[in-house]
């Protein structure tokens, strides 16, 4: 079958999620948390409403956790018939002054505080730390390769733990510009240089201090890309294919903002391919100075052809990103557009 008319199928099973039981394999989420006086209950009748199957709630810390006590809004998204991606980080602070995850040094209690939170929870998928190859979210050794070392032997103890409880086990999430840079470094490896050239054209502005795309081009193998400028592009985005290929995961979790759907489309493939596992994403969507609602229903729709699952919609106002929601609760066009996809309406 060729790209078009997978394409096309997929759109056509998109449209049929939102009717009768095609939604209990609804593969769309929202990363959706509360605020101000919302709770948790609040936040997953929201993400319902959406029409969506999935939830990614607040990051729980094993530093934070208090083993053996109650834990009633665990219970939350289930009750709402939301699955849960859950993501588990060993410590760090994401708010002023913020400071990046570090690797666990005792393995028994890591593993023994992990169980308490994953039979707490019951997540379908755990998802170990945020973004494992950016030093803000993580950071647990002086070098990139001391990093994923210590990334490593986390990530394999985590899994271990969630399989034994028969729940799935992905990455934290390969950020959004070093997968964009991968997949084009990947075609120039590939000897595509009008492939890789077309793709940068589509994926890099020139904003927020990335590179652009005329710069990009003059690039015709993957040998004319400066060392400076590759370690700098990259963010380790290729040592972490081959990583993710060895890991004991269940799929690879990717994060991506950006408009165009084809992009989205090229990464799940070269992410797939190099690692030989299906793609999931916990963190999708559109930078607040690119965003056009008109772009959502096409990133959905793509994300769903190229086998994304999940893929969970990141709803979180920041000074980069924006949420589907107003302040009021009410739905912003990007929200609209979003649960007119559900819902299968034109």
């Amino acid at each position: 079958m060729s790209f078009v008319a997978r394409f096309v199928s997929a759109v056509l099973s998109v449209v049929m999620l939102g009717v009768g039981p095609a939604l209990a394999d609804n593969p769309f989420g929202v990363m959706l948390w509360p605020k101000g006086s919302d709770d948790l209950s609040l936040v997953a009748a929201r993400a319902k409403g959406l029409g969506v199957g999935w939830l990614r709630p607040p990051a729980v810390f094993i530093d934070r956790w208090q083993s053996g006590s109650s834990c009633p809004i665990c219970s939350e998204p289930a009750r709402a018939g939301l699955d849960v991606a859950l993501t588990v980080r060993n410590g760090g602070w994401d708010y002023t002054p913020r400071r990046p995850s570090t690797a666990p040094t005792d393995m028994e209690a890591y593993k023994q505080t992990l169980t308490s939170i994953l039979n707490a929870w019951k997540p379908k998928i755990l998802v170990v730390e945020n973004e494992e190859n950016n030093p803000q979210f993580y950071r647990a050794g002086a070098t990139p390769s001391e990093n994923l070392a210590a990334y490593g032997r986390e990530l394999t103890t985590a899994c271990s733990v969630a399989h034994a409880q028969g729940i799935a086990c992905t990455n934290g999430g390969l950020s959004s510009e070093a997968a964009s840079a991968v997949t084009w470094f990947t075609m120039l490896e590939r000897g595509a240089s009008e492939t890789a050239c077309g793709f940068a054209k589509r994926a890099f502005s020139g904003t927020n201090g990335g590179p652009t795309a005329e710069t990009l081009c003059q690039y015709r193998t993957s040998a004319d890309v400066p060392a400076d400028v590759k370690t700098a592009l990259l963010r380790d985005g290729e040592q972490m294919l081959a990583f993710y290929k060895a890991a004991p995961i269940d799929m690879v979790n990717l994060h991506w903002f950006g408009r165009d759907a084809a992009v989205l489309a090229n990464i799940a493939d070269v992410v797939a391919h190099a690692s030989g596992k299906p793609v999931m994403s916990n963190e999708l969507g559109q930078w607040r100075w690119d965003a056009d609602p008109l772009n959502v229903r096409p990133l959905l729709r793509a994300a769903f052809a190229a086998g994304v699952r999940p893929a969970i919609w990141f709803s979180i106002d920041t000074p980069s990103t924006l949420s589907l929601f107003e302040e009021d609760g009410s739905l912003r066009q990007t929200g609209r557009e979003f649960a007119h996809q559900m819902s299968g309406r034109k």
